[in-house]
This record gives C-alpha cells, structure tokens and sequence, in this order.
C-alpha cells in the first residue's frame, strides 16, 4: 500500500534509491475511477489529459480523488510547448507532469520552464 503522508521528494528518492514503484495510466475520464485505483494500492497513477476525453473540471475532481485514495498523481501533457496543460495540472494539485515528445535539450529546458516560478522559470502566477 502507498503512504499516502510520503513527501513528493521522498517519493523521488526512492525512485532513486532502485525502490519499485507501481502504478497506472488512466484514459477514463472517471473521478470514482481515478479514486478506486488510488485506493487499490498503486503508488502512483498517471492521468492521460494527452489521450484521455477529460477536461479541466474533470482533471481537478481526479486529482483530488487520487490524493484522498494515497497515491502520486503525474499527469501527461500535450508536450513541451503545452503551457497551459503543464500549469494547469500543476495548479490543479498534480504531484508531476509527464511531457512527451522532448527531442531536444532546448525542449526539455522549455518544458521544465512552464514548471517554475519567476525567476527560475516562467510560470504565471
């Protein structure tokens, strides 16, 4: 079972460490399902906003769900020039963004970008 008080930088340093960690991608647009998986053990599950039918609302209410079930919630985006998606799953509460499509160090630098502040990066505030 997750534990649901493990800080994201724990998480990260299992990860690390060689620690497995289990999860999903989730394509329903269901909270209820997002929430049961949550609940089911996994220690982290990742929502598929790249290829899943959910909006904003729906992404917030799953996010949530995830949270209440115990595990790390990661989100994929539409890619590194998607701001909007990658601030807004941050935003939401999303514990991590998983951009695709990064070919190049100046894409990646672009991506992580949208993830920071002023003035490290250049997400809105």
């Amino acid at each position: 079972m997750p534990d649901p008080a493990l800080t994201s930088g724990e998480f990260k340093k299992q990860l690390r460490a060689g620690t497995p960690k289990m999860g999903l991608f989730v394509n329903s647009h269901s909270p209820t399902v997002a929430e049961q998986l949550a609940h089911s053990g996994y220690d982290w599950l990742l929502v598929d906003t790249q290829h899943g039918p959910m909006n904003y609302e729906k992404l917030s209410a799953m996010l949530s769900g995830i949270a209440n079930g115990g595990a790390k919630s990661m989100v994929r985006v539409g890619g590194y020039d998607d701001r909007p998606g990658i601030q807004q799953a941050l935003d939401l509460g999303a514990d991590g963004v998983l951009v695709p499509y990064i070919n190049t160090a100046d894409e990646a630098r672009q991506a992580v970008s949208c993830t920071k502040y002023p003035t490290v990066g250049t997400r809105s505030v």
